[in-house]
């Protein structure tokens, strides 16, 4: 799909730009944090967001960036992150973010931009990501580019494709560059918790009904119940069972948003049997009973 295709009340989609006999898949997204959260995953591309409005913390593996309007952040290619608005902070909380495979930047891998930029970018154990400050220039620089770009390709459709690929060769420059100078060193350690945890994470993912416990995730794993709480504990800064509390709570409010369920089946659909523990849960999660949040934000 070319940009002068794109609807311009598209806020959330994919495009694919020409570069000669490749097409670069870029998927936009344009998110309220007051009614979702963005859990724990990883993602096959690089992604570069923009807070619009209100507070959020993003977390990188072991990192956390705390950000205002105006900042924003970048993602490597499997990194492990989340993103929420800020505990004890109320109201819209929008942010945008764009999320691109930059081996398909450029045709060719045996190109010298890819060589000298992409791979040693793609290939980094050390730079998982980073806050983009509206106070530091080469972040501004990126954050403007970045803007930009989601301005011409969904909402002026103005730019061709090759302005587009021009732009994110702009983008990937300023990350590799500066990813280079200075790159926090990761140790084979980090890179084994992180393995770890996203097989118990996708263990979670697809079992979380089910009754889970710190037994059942380790041995997704393959390894102790003391190294799935360490390797929690180090990653995400939480418990394995607080971890799935958190996941049945976010997947039971998504449904409330959407779903014309009674409460208790939705409780139950989420792994929760008892509706009072469930209750009490969801209010300590997001402050709010699950009736009046269903009455707030249902879609």
């Amino acid at each position: 799909m070319a940009i002068s295709e794109i609807n311009d009340v598209v806020k959330k989609g994919q495009i694919l730009l020409k570069q000669e006999t490749n097409e670069i898949p870029v998927m936009f997204y344009e998110k309220n944090l007051e009614r979702i959260e963005i859990p724990w995953h990883w993602q096959e591309g690089l992604e570069i967001g923009i807070v619009l409005s209100g507070e959020i913390e993003v977390s990188v593996e072991a990192d956390r960036y705390l950000l205002k309007a105006g900042d924003g952040f970048f993602i490597n290619m499997g990194a492990l992150n989340a993103c929420r608005q800020m505990p004890d902070t109320m109201g819209e909380c929008m942010v945008k973010s764009i999320v691109f495979d930059p081996r398909l930047e450029q045709g060719s891998q045996d190109s010298i931009f890819y060589n000298s930029y992409i791979a040693p970018l793609f290939s980094s154990d050390a730079f998982k990501g980073t806050e983009l400050s509206s106070e530091t220039p080469w972040h501004k620089e990126i954050l403007r580019l970045m803007a930009n770009f989601w301005d011409t390709c969904i909402d002026g459709n103005t730019a061709s494709d090759s302005e587009a690929v021009a732009t994110i060769s702009q983008i990937i420059f300023l990350l590799s560059s500066h990813s280079a100078a200075d790159p926090r060193i990761v140790s084979p350690k980090e890179s084994r918790d992180a393995d770890r945890i996203r097989i118990m994470l996708s263990y979670i993912d697809e079992h979380y009904k089910e009754d889970l416990n710190v037994s059942v995730l380790s041995d997704s794993a393959e390894i102790s119940e003391s190294e799935a709480m360490r390797c929690f504990h180090n990653m995400l800064g939480t418990t394995p069972i607080q971890y799935v509390k958190n996941y049945r709570i976010r997947k039971a409010a998504e449904m409330l948003q959407v779903s014309d369920e009674k409460i208790v089946d939705i409780a139950i659909d989420c792994g929760f049997q008892d509706m009072s523990y469930f209750a009490k849960t969801f209010r300590e999660s997001k402050g709010i009973t699950p009736t009046d949040y269903r009455e707030k934000y249902k879609r």
